[in-house]
């Protein structure tokens, strides 16, 4: 199921950032570190659960500083639990996402690290390489909302 997040998700959207944030194998970064990669509102934040309402995954967007490709084109954010990848969350959370920013963006861009498998997933969803993303192993992903 996928729901708008509520002000009791703040804990877990940060634990979700600190996995959008992680390089593989790397230790998760500190909650600080990740707290400007999350909207400053929770209305472009949607939390993917259980049938019982247990958060497994969230997804966002965010206007980061400096953008990936253009100050008006949103980041998307997005974080499953491990235990519950392969499962289609992270479809459903990327569809869900993209069909609330298409209601107001054209586009929408990521940055995801070259050695990430997620990158499988975003290509699978529209998701194109834009160009360098950051950091040295970085790539930007765009994704045409509309027409």
């Amino acid at each position: 199921m996928i729901r708008s997040a509520r002000p009791a998700d703040r804990p877990f959207l940060t634990e979700m950032a600190r996995l959008a944030a992680v390089i593989e194998d790397q230790p998760l970064p500190p909650a600080d570190e990740v707290t400007t990669m999350l909207p400053p509102t929770l209305d472009t934040v949607l939390v993917a659960t259980t049938a019982d309402g247990t958060p497994v995954g969230a997804a966002w967007w965010h206007f980061h500083d400096p953008p990936l490709i253009d100050p008006c084109v949103p980041e998307l954010g997005l974080a499953v639990l491990a235990t519950e990848r392969g499962h289609g969350v992270g479809t459903a959370l990327i569809t869900a996402l993209a069909r609330k920013a298409a209601t107001t963006y054209d586009r929408i861009v990521l940055n995801v690290h070259v050695r990430n498998p997620a990158i499988r997933i975003y290509s699978r969803n529209g998701f194109e390489v834009a160009g360098k993303g950051r950091g040295p192993l970085g790539v930007a992903m765009l994704r045409q909302l509309r027409s």
